[in-house]
């Protein structure tokens, strides 16, 4: 598809080249130069030199198959503002080497088929935001956020899948999704961000976390739900802030908080992670409620999207957080399995190993009467050590109670906690590794639930794993 022994006539006449595509549909494609001309065709041997004239001969809707070759350079100056309302497959690729193309932030709203591939995006606000996309895949990518509010932040969307990529800088999150359906983050690095290297909350679902590193973040690794203002969720999932969560494979090091966190998710299962120098400010894990209130103030564009969420059965509120009056969203079927986390001997968690939450007051918010954030949480088959016999396991009366699939004397006998320590090694590539007892864990255990057959409390939940 890249090479082609003839241009057709009327498409140099265009202004673009027209390639056979793999499954028989053309392919329009464009190349850009920094030394090009916006004048020019946008072929190989004559380039345009902005994406914003690129973009710009790519019709609206439904626009067919495009692929924008960006030799090495910078594209900051005459791109879009916004990248808006094309339909695709769309792919803009660095053909110099990765990194070796250079873009500015990019706000996308409404694109279907959008591919990044090789190129550099390291300026502007929120480094990568797409709303209302579809079909969206970042591979090869770096992005910096430079003090960006999020790196990569991603609402409303659906099948958005991020591979292979470094993803940092961000003042809150490196990756933030909200109300995204079907997530998939694969092989990446994020860090170096203020708040969590990453979470998807706002009732995202069917989110694949898997085989990525995290590290050099505050709050911590990966969250399964957080907080979120109700307007921006999208119907019909309005109850948990992510559902049908998948965290596997993953290496996290030197977080201030916790390696991974659920809050207010249902269906989350975490196993087979690596973790090291981690809780320095809090604990290694979490699992505590989630939050959702109506974000603004009275009279905001949007805000009615409560009451008709509420309406309509969703757990919220229509009345601004002021610090105590949000609604605290449980969990369900939360699964901790078969991970290996090990502190150094002398740089122990602050507090204590986990920090789960029992029950808690506030407004019901149509939660159903008796739901807690440890609604049948299980942590099984872990090897931790932080801090040794003396440091707090975490969990007691008030949550994960006697007789619970998560009560103190059933996790101490499922788990090796804080006896033999874990040999965790960092490699050269900054990725985690086991070696000794804990590389191959017990195995007489009751195996790893399927997410697909539990019970599904959003009725939009998938049907079985990719």
């Amino acid at each position: 598809m890249r090479t082609q022994p003839f241009l057709a006539l009327s498409a140099v006449i265009l202004g673009l080249v027209v390639l056979p595509a793999a499954a028989g549909a053309a392919t329009h494609e464009l190349t850009l130069s920094p030394s090009g001309s916006d004048s020019a065709s946008g072929s190989r041997s004559a380039p345009l030199r902005t994406l914003g004239a690129a973009w710009r001969r790519i019709p609206t809707g439904n626009s067919g198959s495009w692929l924008l070759r960006l030799k090495g350079g910078s594209y900051r100056s005459g791109a879009p503002v916004y990248w808006e309302r094309r339909g695709g497959p769309i792919t803009i690729e660095s053909v110099d080497g990765r990194d070796a193309a250079r873009l500015a932030g990019m706000n996308v709203y409404r694109v279907n088929g959008l591919t990044l591939r090789g190129l550099r995006l390291d300026d502007g606000g929120d480094v990568f935001h797409c709303e209302l996309c579809k079909r969206v895949l970042l591979d090869h990518v770096t992005l910096r956020g430079n003090g960006a509010q999020e790196t990569i932040k991603v609402n409303q969307s659906s099948d958005v899948t991020v591979a292979d990529s470094d993803v940092s800088g961000a003042g809150d999150n490196n990756f933030d999704a909200v109300a995204v359906r079907r997530i998939k983050l694969l092989r990446n690095h994020f860090h170096d961000a203020e708040d969590w290297c990453g979470y998807a909350k706002g009732g995202s679902t069917e989110v694949i976390v898997r085989g990525n590193l995290f590290s050099e973040c505050g709050t911590g690794g990966f969250s399964a739900g957080q907080g979120t203002g109700m307007q921006f969720m999208a119907s019909p999932l309005t109850h948990y802030e992510a559902s049908s969560v998948l965290i596997e494979g993953n290496s996290v090091r030197d977080t201030e908080g916790a390696a991974f966190g659920v809050n207010g998710s249902a269906n989350v299962l975490i196993r087979r992670n690596v973790a090291t120098r981690i809780g320095a400010r809090s604990h290694v894990l979490e699992v505590g409620y989630g939050s959702r209130s109506c974000d603004g103030r009275p009279g905001d564009a949007g805000r009615s999207r409560c009451a008709s969420y509420i309406r309509a059965g969703g757990w919220g509120t229509t009345v601004v957080d002021d610090g105590d009056n949000f609604i605290r969203i449980p969990n369900s079927n939360v699964s901790i399995y078969d991970n290996v986390i090990a502190n150094p001997v002398d740089a122990a968690s602050q507090w204590q190993v986990f920090s789960v939450a029992g029950a808690r007051p506030g407004a019901s918010g149509g939660v159903p009467r008796g739901k807690r954030a440890d609604d049948g949480l299980r942590i099984v088959g872990n090897a931790i050590y932080d801090g040794g016999a003396d440091h707090s396991l975490g969990i007691g009366d008030g949550n994960c109670r006697s007789g619970s699939s998560c009560a103190p004397a059933r996790v101490i006998a499922e788990n090796e906690i804080n006896g033999r320590i874990p040999t965790v090694t960092q490699r050269s590539d900054g990725w985690l590794e086991v070696a000794g007892w804990a590389a191959s864990l017990p195995s007489h255990r009751p195996p790893a639930p399927s997410l697909s057959g539990r019970v599904r409390p959003e009725p939009q939940l998938w049907r079985r794993w990719p």
